[in-house]
């Protein structure tokens, strides 16, 4: 049988549906944009021209962190590597000093709140910062900002309250961060600060739901820890769901600098810092 030819007259309707289909496509995705608000999230660059975002630890003496004591060393080291991207050092206390930033203007919570707190405000600043104008950075969470680094990028992952959108975080280092809890004799702390940061606390176990959380386009985590760390043993500070790969633990290398370096002081640990800050799967 042969087909019979359609004429203009058939063929301009189906025409006009396409065009009327391309447009609700298109006004969808517009509106998409809008109200996510976020750029798309770019594929990985294996560079050392990213953003670099440096949290410090937990002072159990007083609400003051010299952000500068903690990072400048390393800073510097890692400078001489050829990294050439801003380096942000993140405060959150409110008299630390020698910040870039402090995350109490990101977040509303107490200085001696749990760290899953103080994620949620590192969210919200990477989010508005970064995130939201289509930029990924890079993390090095010292100790408890090993804690609130990864609560941030799994918290809005999650999409849980008071966190922001997914964040774009391209490569994560924690240094001695207490991933499954901080060294036994922490069970002694019963509140405060300190109790979020014991093996089995609630919010260590929140984190642990996932372990190895996500940023907008994947994040690569490395975990660094020392046989030497009194206050975090390496068991827990590499203890996440990640490629073996991924995990270092050093001799030689102190929690607090006392006797040996700590772990932002120790030139082979930024060695190895740099090189996952640079590439994947190292």
């Amino acid at each position: 049988m042969t087909r019979a030819h359609e004429g203009p007259e058939r063929r301009a309707p189906r025409r006009a549906r396409r065009i009327a289909a391309t447009t609700v496509a298109l006004l969808a995705l517009s509106t998409f944009a809008v109200v996510t608000g976020a750029s798309p999230a770019g594929a990985r660059t294996d560079n050392r021209s990213k953003t670099i975002l440096f949290v410090h630890g937990y002072n159990p003496t007083s609400t003051s962190t010299d952000c500068g004591g903690d990072f400048d060393q390393m800073i510097s080291w890692l400078r001489g590597q050829g990294f050439t991207g801003s380096m942000v050092k993140v405060g959150y206390y409110s008299g630390d000093t020698n910040c870039n930033v402090n995350l109490h203007s990101y977040g509303s919570y107490g200085d001696r709140d749990s760290w899953k707190n103080i994620a949620k405000a590192m969210s919200n600043y990477v989010y508005r910062n970064y995130t939201s104008r289509g930029i990924s950075v890079d993390v090095v969470g010292y100790s408890m900002g090993a804690l609130i680094s990864r609560g941030a990028v799994w918290g809005s992952q999650k999409g849980e309250s008071g966190f922001s959108p997914p964040i774009d975080v391209e490569d994560a280092v924690t240094l001695g961060g207490p991933h499954n809890g901080a060294a036994w004799y922490s069970n002694v702390c019963l509140w405060g600060q300190c109790s979020q940061l014991k093996p089995g606390a609630t919010d260590i176990n929140w984190l642990n739901q996932n372990g190895n959380p996500q940023g907008r386009a994947g994040t690569d985590w490395t975990t660094v820890g020392s046989y030497n760390d009194a206050v975090v043993p390496w068991q827990s500070a590499t203890y996440m769901s990640i490629p073996a790969s991924n995990k270092a633990v050093f001799s030689n290398v102190s929690h607090t600098g006392f006797i040996y370096p700590n772990y932002m002081h120790s030139s082979s640990v930024v060695t190895r810092a740099g090189n996952a800050l640079t590439y994947a799967g190292q």
